[in-house]
């Protein structure tokens, strides 16, 4: 490959994780008598920052809480499932190997905080795998605005020219894009319209790896 870098997003790439974000969302929201359906969380709160997400619910349905204990309460019960039940998205573990096998240094660049990601970190045993990893928490704009990846690619002392980034979400690839960087999107649901801003698309990691090795055979 023609890259020094990759920049892998979390949530829906590298972690199953975006169902358990949804029903941390769902079962949050009923304590305060508020039903939500999957759709609303993919709608309105995919690819956010926790505080957005928190904020957007509470603004949303004038919820007569603060936002950052919603929040608290949204990440306790993502923590939980994380923890207990999370799973590698397919291909994550090959996906690896094969960008170190090419020579490129790799990067986290996401909207999860901290505390998230050291769940996910801890549950799928990755802190040996990344370079460097950036957290849209430090940020002061999240996805989609371009500022983590950026950052990234600061860390990682490379070129937005020079990185790929493959993400899972419309925010997320938005974000990608704002930043100048190549962008691969990842999704069963990769064909729908709104993903024809990215380089190229995908189904899986796997379906990644299998192109990129063809590219390098052909």
């Amino acid at each position: 490959m023609n890259k020094k870098a990759v920049i892998f997003d979390m949530d829906g790439v590298i972690i199953d994780s975006e169902p358990l974000w949804q029903e941390a969302q769902i079962e949050s929201l009923a304590g305060f008598g508020v039903a939500i359906t999957r759709l609303d969380c993919e709608q309105l709160t995919m690819g956010k920052r926790i505080d957005e997400i928190a904020r957007t619910w509470c603004q949303t349905y004038s919820l007569a809480v603060d936002s950052e204990v919603l929040e608290t309460l949204i990440l306790t019960k993502l923590c939980q499932r994380i923890s207990a039940t999370g799973e590698a998205m397919a291909g994550v573990y090959d996906a690896l190997r094969f960008f170190v096998e090419q020579g490129m240094r790799i990067a986290l660049a996401t909207s999860s905080n901290h505390v998230v990601i050291k769940a996910v970190f801890d549950r799928l045993s990755l802190w040996d795998k990344f370079s460097v990893i950036c957290s849209a928490e430090d940020e002061k704009h999240g996805k989609p605005q371009p500022d983590v990846y950026l950052t990234a690619a600061r860390k990682l002392n490379v070129a937005v020219s020079d990185c790929l980034v493959i993400e899972d979400s419309f925010t997320g690839l938005t974000a990608a894009k704002r930043a100048g960087m190549t962008t691969y999107l990842v999704s069963p649901e990769s064909q729908q319209d709104k993903f024809a801003i990215a380089d190229a698309r995908f189904l899986d990691l796997n379906t990644v790896i299998a192109s990129l090795r063809n590219a390098i055979v052909g």
